[in-house]
């Protein structure tokens, strides 16, 4: 195979000194060359910088560049955009994994089939605090029901359908397990909005705006690595249902504009914003916030136009949807918060039982 395709890896730091010498290990280990690797540093204040710069002094395939002041990692990768130069770009974050054939994977299917979005499969992995994997979840193209090593389109309306089933497996969310090309993002400048926790799902709806060719991998060339750490879109969210209520807007609209919002995908939606609004309780919960003030809040969230409109469609196809998320739909929100405290206190102590339990779709 020749290595005619020239991929950019955009990689944002931030207070990863933890982890980010595996990751970049793992690209230097990569068995395809033609890459460059664009390490934008927020202003880290642990030793993430030098780790990295250590990287570009001995390989000069890898680039390091600074902000002034800390800006984000939206801020951070739309940096990295600017300094690209290859012909696909990956945003990859430094606390995960890849395998070594990741990019020689990738090169080889759009060799054979150029597409403007290639997609590939990924593993969760939850693990303790010593690195070992204690749950591995895979989210796969075997999930969406296509039996192929691999599914391409061009095909709008098939595109359409499956950014939805992308969506209900968490696959179409991250930016890290996709190759994007890269004249799209610069011709129709595309950028990664300074919001936290959605600017992933709202950079990916943007660019599927202007995707005419999808390819999906079932190929796992990824793992997240979830070790407690405070990953660069995480941590403490105090908006956290408003702004999962924008992300739900956002693929609602899109939808709409396709013509393709259908009976599944509101039914994905609809389980995408109770299962979203049962954890906006549990984490109230865990804030200390008062049952009747909680309540007080789930009575005015009843009143609001998603609310109504996706009650409709919440499917009742699983245990979990009856348990956890009928009872809001159905407005018996006194039922909703004691299991919302059943969640808050097997997440602080069965940990590794909420993690499967969550996974639950």
């Amino acid at each position: 195979m020749n290595d005619t395709i020239k991929f950019s890896v955009i990689m944002p730091t931030y207070g990863v000194g933890d982890y980010i010498g595996d990751a970049l290990g793992c690209l230097q280990m990569q068995t395809y060359d033609n890459f460059e690797v664009i390490i934008v540093d927020d202003c880290s204040p642990d030793s993430s910088g030098d780790i990295a710069r250590g990287y570009t002094e001995r390989d000069d395939r890898f680039f390091y560049v600074k902000h002034d002041k800390n800006l984000g990692v939206s801020e951070a990768r739309n940096t990295g955009i600017e300094h690209a130069s290859g012909d696909y770009v990956l945003f990859l974050d430094p606390d995960d994994l890849y395998e070594k054939n990741l990019l020689r994977v990738c090169a080889a299917t759009l060799e054979r089939t150029p597409v403007d979005m290639l997609v590939y499969s990924f593993t969760e992995d939850y693990r303790n605090t010593s690195g070992k994997i204690e749950y591995m979840k895979g989210i796969t193209l075997d999930l969406m029901d296509y039996d192929d090593d691999m599914v391409t389109t061009k095909d709008p309306a098939t595109i359409h359908k499956m950014a939805m089933q992308m969506e209900e497996i968490t696959m179409l969310g991250y930016p890290w397990n996709k190759c994007f090309k890269l004249s799209i993002i610069n011709d129709n400048n595309i950028k990664f909005q300074k919001i936290k926790h959605v600017e992933d799902i709202l950079f990916n709806c943007d660019f599927l705006d202007y995707t005419s060719s999808l390819t999906i991998l079932n190929d796992v060339l990824y793992h997240y690595r979830n070790q407690g750490q405070a990953r660069l879109t995480g941590g403490d969210i105090e908006d956290y249902f408003k702004l999962q209520k924008i992300r739900i807007k956002r693929i609602y609209e899109q939808q709409q504009y396709w013509k393709t919002c259908d009976f599944e995908a509101l039914g994905i939606l609809a389980k995408e914003y109770f299962r979203s609004f049962q954890s906006a309780m549990v984490r109230q919960l865990e804030g200390g916030i008062k049952g009747d003030d909680i309540l007080n809040w789930c009575n005015h969230e009843a009143e609001t136009e998603m609310y109504n409109e996706l009650k409709r469609y919440l499917p009742d196809s699983s245990m979990t949807l009856k348990l956890l998320y009928k009872p809001l739909a159905e407005g018996m929100f006194g039922t909703a918060l004691r299991r919302a405290r059943m969640m808050e206190y097997t997440k602080h102590h069965f940990p590794g039982v909420f993690n499967r339990a969550k996974q639950l779709r």
